[in-house]
């Protein structure tokens, strides 16, 4: 901010420097011929100066004054050098004695054309000056975010190594966990085969016990039958032997 302080202070004084120029130069040209025709010329520091319709104080005024610092277009000059013919920029057109014109605004013009311009850097600075305050407040709050990301960014880094030692040890769950899967279906293969087996064993003996049955029951028959016949008949004594 001081450094805008500076620059408009100098600036001033600069402009109040040019102004007293402008004063010393509007004193000299007054004692100059006046200028050619179809340039542009100023009031000088006189508060109001009448437009006369000729080249005299004889002529009948148009206005009644124009005031200091009026911009105006020479047309024509009279002989003698003492009246220019002039138009304001409203279109009115008379003649006024030259001693009032010179080629340069006065200084009361300047004047208020360097406060304007005084008004103007220092409005600058003022906007220069919030510019700044908001600039610092956005870097304080950058500051403060660029810690609450620090922050979060050590918290996300401790929870992606909790991650990764969690998702590890779950790998090695999973590993185990798909061995073991491995293991039961082979296990339960065995059991399915030693279920089937165990049923043939008893199918088989089912079908052994019954064989073992019918051969029995075939060699009772054959006993019945053949026994009898091994054996001799006793012949049977009577009470009359």
């Amino acid at each position: 901010m001081a450094p805008v302080m500076t620059l408009a202070v100098t600036r001033a004084l600069t402009a109040i420097r040019s102004a007293s120029l402008w004063v010393l130069l509007a004193m000299t040209l007054l004692c100059l011929p006046a200028a050619n025709a179809q340039d542009t010329q100023y009031i000088s520091d006189m508060v109001l100066v009448p437009v006369r319709s000729g080249a005299g104080y004889d002529y009948r005024i148009v206005n009644r004054g124009l005031p200091s610092g009026t911009a105006l277009l020479v047309v024509g000059q009279s002989d003698d050098g003492e009246w220019t013919e002039v138009e304001t920029r409203g279109g009115t057109r008379g003649w006024i004695p030259t001693q009032y014109l010179q080629q340069e605004p006065p200084a009361g013009l300047l004047i208020n054309d360097m406060r304007l311009e005084l008004e103007q850097v220092r409005g600058e600075r003022d906007r220069v000056a919030s510019q700044l305050n908001q600039s610092s407040s956005e870097v304080n709050e950058a500051d403060e975010t660029i810690v609450s990301l620090n922050t979060r960014l050590e918290s996300t880094e401790a929870e992606l190594t909790e991650v990764k030692r969690v998702s590890a040890a779950a790998l090695d769950l999973d590993l185990m966990n798909q061995q073991l899967v491995a293991e039961l279906e082979s296990e339960r293969s065995e059991a399915d085969l030693l279920r089937l087996e165990n049923v043939r064993l008893r199918e088989r003996i089912a079908n052994n016990q019954m064989m073992d049955g019918a051969l029995a029951v075939l060699l009772g028959v054959i006993l019945a039958v053949v026994a009898p016949r091994l054996w001799p008949k006793k012949n049977r004594q009577t009470g009359w032997s």
